[in-house]
Formats: structure tokens, sequence, C-alpha cells
């Protein structure tokens, strides 16, 4: 709290009701004194700088603040008699809190031209300065106040004792306000500077581990290639000879495809590093640019076909022979036509266009009627590891480098791309690079001689997906008669699927499926022994498709091995979960997955001998802990209500459970190892039997409660699973 001292607070003597003038009518002729000091009692002060050519004025004013205290600091006086005197004790005190300052001095505008000094030399903004002067008429109040920062103006006459302490009083409060705030402000001023070191030091350190990743990236990639050039040659060296099984050929084009995807991805990486370090440049040859872009295009051609999807391409038939990159144009249409035909289904459509500008630009349309780019994710898709997700065909896969590296490799021939996308109406991307190397600094391109054309697309023409060697003759095979397992593979690679139905052809029956969707459809119509998954996969990925076959309950008893690239913990976990009996990461081995089918279809078999064996397994007998037990305890329930009905059959049982008859019977044979005619017996033989057991009528009527119309049959089919007929099972019992 302050605490405020003055004599004149209790002296009414010196109040302001008496009027009494501190200060008269200056003279002209006042004595000058030198500059002086005069400190308060208190240790700590405010400065106060009086400044006038009256000795009487300092007197005076000394007296009159005599005790003066706030905040528990006294006043410390200077004093200067001009306003030149004035400015070396102003520069040695920037601290000065209070300038009571006369206006007329060594000259009319001393005071005025003091206060000039102090605010703009100095630039001093805190100090409160009040102009005392006894002359009004040399300097009028409105225009001093309006045209100089001063915080008061006050002629002499017009101050007494009291207005004087308030005066100073409400000038310090100012000044202590205002320094308080300075030091608040330069306080955060620090604290900011020092989180600007901070981000600065921490963003220096992030730019030093990304050109680590980038120098990484770079060599882990120049290593990759050694081995994989160890793979591809001698693979081509073995595709080059025509005396070869076919079945082997199509495995070996299946390696090399895969290695040449691995050196394409390779490849961009080393890209990707080179644009982060400035190192790229255009390797320009001359040649004819539609004859090169005719190539690319119809490489795409065998894809199409094999997508059924309309593909179309309009090039200009002239000859243009100018100067482009070649590699870099074919990385950019690679990866544009790559994205037409992922995002575009099964007999959709494609069309290209190719133009020349006036400009001599290079303009190529590529346009799909795919699912299109939602409207909020266009401005996304080219940043570096942005992967489009929520399509409507759900495609999966890819690194989000592709069309980044699109742009970057565009932007360095000093070309554009736009794209024009509405979801469901698919997308057109319209890239225009200008031909030519007159617009290039001669640091940006380097002139190569022509290479062969052809060479150029080993890439192109190796990663376009191969054709699927998948048994599909098998599917057409009686399955309530094959011995063999049925298995089904849902895996959205061709390649992948080629590769599994070759390690397991010979001894399942294999169906094919190249998403989640198609799977759920096959499997439950199906109702295979058990199903191979991928994890990701487009229009349903791996995990729904798991959800959905473990709780529909036509396919709930169907084993799921579930097969990824992802290989955490959260990822196996997330897949176990959602009822997967087994998980293998990629790349798995062929042997390893043979050894966890046939341990899965084991475990299957125990368990319908479980189902099988019991005899006296009945609905109320049942532990309902599984889907599987909750579907035979609902079967038996609805053949034991209608045990009494001889006409009762498997297609009223299939109807009442809500399947096909096929699918009852895959589902019924796969738990119980019985048809459902067997079962149906069965059932109906077992509630005889505990008849029996209670005296419940006669053999005849029990025949007949249970839904035997004919007694031998009964007697037959009885002696069959009990080994006695029900005359000695009476009599045992």
């Amino acid at each position: 709290m302050d605490t405020l001292k003055h004599d004149d607070l209790f002296d009414t003597s010196s109040s302001e009701k008496d009027d009494d003038k501190l200060f008269m009518e200056e003279e002209e002729t006042a004595p000058k004194k030198k500059t002086s000091k005069s400190v308060d009692e208190s240790k700590e002060c405010w400065k106060v700088l009086v400044v006038d050519d009256e000795e009487d004025i300092h007197s005076v004013t000394r007296m009159s603040l005599k005790g003066f205290t706030y905040k528990d600091k006294g006043i410390e006086f200077l004093h200067t008699y001009s306003g030149k005197e004035s400015e070396p004790v102003l520069h040695d005190n920037p601290d000065i809190a209070v300038i009571l300052l006369d206006v007329v001095m060594e000259t009319n505008t001393a005071g005025l031209d003091l206060v000039k000094f102090i605010r703009d030399k100095l630039n001093n903004r805190f100090a409160q300065i009040i102009l005392r002067t006894g002359y009004p008429g040399y300097a009028p109040e409105r225009e001093i106040i309006v045209s100089y920062d001063i915080n008061d103006y006050k002629t002499k006459t017009e101050l007494t004792s009291f207005k004087l302490f308030t005066l100073i009083l409400a000038s310090l409060r100012a000044y202590d306000a205002i320094t308080s705030l300075e030091q608040l402000r330069l306080g955060l001023e620090d604290k900011v500077k020092e989180r600007t070191a901070e981000l600065e030091h921490k963003n220096l350190q992030i730019m030093e581990m990304d050109q680590m990743k980038t120098r990484f990236f770079a060599n882990i990639s120049h290593e990759f290639r050694t081995p994989l050039t160890l793979i591809l040659g001698p693979l081509e060296d073995i595709l080059a000879k025509e005396e070869m099984k076919e079945k082997n050929r199509v495995t070996m084009e299946r390696m090399h495809r895969s290695a040449a995807r691995l050196l394409a991805l390779i490849n961009q990486l080393l890209d990707l590093s080179k644009l982060d370090a400035g190192s790229m440049k255009l390797e320009l040859v001359e040649s004819d640019v539609l004859r090169f872009l005719r190539i690319i295009f119809s490489s795409f051609t065998p894809l199409a076909d094999r997508k059924k999807i309309d593909y179309k391409f309009a090039i200009p038939e002239q000859k243009l022979v100018t100067t482009f990159d070649q590699d870099k144009i074919e990385k950019i249409l690679y990866n544009l036509l790559s994205n037409a035909f992922k995002f575009t289904p099964d007999e959709g459509e494609i069309w290209c266009k190719v133009s020349i500008g006036k400009s001599n630009d290079l303009q190529i349309s590529v346009k799909d009627s795919g699912s299109g780019i939602p409207s909020e994710m266009i401005e996304k898709i080219f940043d570096r590891f942005y992967q489009v997700e929520g399509t409507p065909h759900g495609q999966a896969g890819g690194t989000g480098i592709g069309l980044s590296l699109t742009r970057e490799l565009i932007q360095i021939q000093h070309g554009q791309i736009k794209i024009n996308s509405k979801t469901g109406e698919g997308s057109e991307f319209i890239v225009t690079i200008p031909l030519g190397h007159e617009h290039l600094k001669k640091d940006e391109f380097i002139l190569r001689d022509e290479t062969d054309v052809n060479e150029s697309f080993v890439t192109i023409h190796a990663i376009l997906p191969g054709k699927c060697a998948e048994s599909e003759g098998k599917a057409d095979e009686d399955e309530e008669d094959s011995t063999k397992p049925q298995i089904l593979v849902v895996e959205d690679s061709e390649d992948v699927r080629s590769h599994i139905a070759e390690g397991l052809d010979d001894r399942y029956v294999l169906k094919m499926a190249e998403n989640g969707k198609i799977g759920y459809e096959i499997g439950t119509e199906t109702i295979p022994d058990l199903i191979i998954t991928d994890l990701m996969m487009p229009e349903m990925d791996g995990v729904e498709l798991c959800k959905m076959l473990k709780t529909d309950e036509r396919t709930s008893h169907i084993p799921v091995i579930m097969l990824t690239a992802k290989a955490s913990v959260e990822n196996r976990l997330e897949g176990l979960e959602t009822g997967a009996d087994d998980y293998m990461t990629k790349p798995f081995n062929m042997q390893e997955l043979q050894i966890r089918i046939n341990n899965l279809i084991e475990q299957r078999r125990k368990l319908r001998e479980r189902f099988s064996k019991d005899a006296r397994l009945e609905p109320k007998d049942i532990a309902v802990t599984s889907p599987d037990e909750k579907f035979l305890n609902r079967t038996m329930n609805i053949i034991e209500e209608n045990l009494g009905d001889c006409d009762f059959e498997v297609t009223d049982l299939a109807d009442e459970v809500g399947m096909s008859r096929m699918q009852l019977f895959r589902k019924l044979k796969a738990l119980t190892d019985q048809t459902p005619s067997e079962f149906i017996r069965t059932i109906r033989l077992k509630r005889a039997a505990r008849l029996m057991e209670k005296k419940f009528g006669n053999i005849a009527e029990i025949t007949y409660e249970v839904g035997f119309n004919n007694l031998s049959y009964f007697a037959k089919c009885f002696k069959e699973m009990y080994g006695q007929l029900p005359s000695e099972y009476v009599k045992s019992h």
C-alpha cells in the first residue's frame, strides 16, 4: 500500500483553501546557481530533476516536498539552472522519474528545446515532464500540449503546496506503472529471444537430422542397387533362354517383376535425396519426343486389356525432335498412369491426350473415370508421404512418394501440374513442360547423346503386373465330394496370389479373391475350410473381412490366417483381436505357411470329433461359449422342435437357419463331420435313447415320437449308432 507523508496534508494553514502561492511572478534578473544535488534521508529514492534559472524556485520546491514518500521511497532532487546544463545530467541519469521544467531560461524556448532533447535524442519516453512557467504568453498551454510530448503544464502562479504534492504523486505513479510495464516487456523479450534461440537450435538440429536422413536414404539406396543388379542380371539371362517350362518361366517373370519394382522404389528414394540435396540436374537428349511418348503410353495397353479398361491416348502423328529429359518424363508419366489404373475400376475408362502449345510446351492430360479425390484432400495429394484415404474403392498401399516426386520432377523442368477432380467423377491431371533448353540456366542441365529409347522402358514393362497363374479349373469341382480341403486366398497382389497358388495347389482346392469385399462374398457362398487374407487391401481390408467372417453364423467356424507386410505388434494385435486364428508377416516361408494351415485344419478336425463322438450331446448340455456352439445349439433346437415331423428334412432345416443347402452342408460338415441328413438323424436317435432310458412309452411310440415312420429302419439306424437294437438298449438301461 502506498505510504504518503507530507506536512501539508495535515497543516490547514498551507492547504489549498488558503490559496497561498508557492511561486510569485518571476523576476527577469534571477540569480544563477551551479548544478546541485540534494538527497532525502531514504536510502532508495525517486529522482526528481528541477530545471529552473531561479534559485528560489529550487528552494521552495525542496521545502514543499520535504518528507514526501511513495512506496517507501523518498525523493532525490537534482538541480540545474539552464537547458544546456541539464543535458549531461539527463544523459548520465536515465532513471530520472519526474522533471519540473521551466520554459523561459537562457532563451525563450530553452525548456521546450530540452523536451525535444529528452524525447528525441535521448529517446527517453518514461520521464514525466511537467512544464512550469511564469510567462504563459511565451508558451500557450494548448499549443504546447499538442506540439510537445509532455505530461502536464502548469503556471507557477497556480501551484499551491497541495497541488504540487498531488502533481508529483500522480507523476510518480505514472512513471512507476510505465517502467514496470517496460520491465515486463523486456522480460518477455528476453524470454522470446531465449525461446527463439532454442527453436533456432532445434531447427538446426532438425535440419542436420534431415540431412543425415537424406544421406542415409541415398547410401542405403545405393547399397540396395548392387544386390538387385545381381538378382536382375541372372534372371534376365535365364528368361532369354527359350528352353524353359512354362511354369518356371511364369515364376522367373514374377521374380524379375518384383525385383524391378523394388528397384523402381529405390530409384524414387534416390531421386528424393537428390532433390533434397539440390544436386539433381536435367539430363537432356535430342530425340523425337512424340515417338517417345507413344512407346510409354503403349506399354500400359496390356494392363488395360487385363483390367478390361477402355484405354485411349491421342498423340500428334508428326515428328518433333527436340531436347528433353527422357528419364524424368518417363517417371512422371509412369506415376500418373499407375495412379489412373489403380483408382479406375475394371471396365472403367482412361483417356490421355498430348499436344504441343504455342510456346513449344509439352502438354499432357491423363483423365480417368475412377473414384475421384475429395475436395479437402486435393491440396494435400502432392505433399510428400501423404496418402488419400477413404476413397470409394478403398485403394490400399503405396508410399505417398509418387505424386510428390512427380510434381518436383515437373518443377525442376520449369513446368507445372494441375488437377481437376470431384468425388465420384474421376480425376484429370494436366502437365505442362517447356521443351528445349533455351529457357534453362547453364548449371541446370547436361546435354547427353541420344540413348536407346527401348532400353529406358525396362522398368515400366517389368513392374506392370503379370498374369496370375491361379488354378481356376479347380473351382468347378464338386466341393461336397472333394477330399481336399478348400482354401480361399484373399490378396490384392496377383503375384502373391500366384505364389501361394503354386505352393498349395497340389494339396488343396483353391479359390482366389482380389479384395476383402469379393473375399467375403466367396467365403459366405462356398464356406471354405480355411481363409488366407492380406491385411491391406482395396474395397475391404483384412481386419474388416475377418470381423465380418467371425460374426457371420455361416462362416464363424472358418479359421483365418492373416498375411501382412506390417510387422508391428499393434497391427498383429489388431488382427488377432478381430478373430484371426494366426498371423504371418511378409515375406513368409511357404513351408511354414503349409505347417500353419495343417495345424489349423487338424484343430478343426479334433473339434469335429468332439461334437460327433459325444453321443449324449443335446441342446441343454452345451455350454454356449462360441459362435459355433451357439449355431449348433440353435440348429439342434430347431430339430428338437420338429422331431415328430417325419417330413422335416435338410431343405427345411436350411430355411430355418437362414442358409443355402450347400452352406449348411459345409458348415455342419466342418463342425461335426456329419452331413445335415446325418446330423438330423443323430439328434433323432439321441432323443430316442433318452426317452428309452426314462421308460417314456414303448419302442414303437418312441419311434414315431422322434420322427421315424419305419420301425425296421429305426432299429437299423439305432444299432449302427449305439451297437444295440432298441429292445436290447431298453433292457440294458
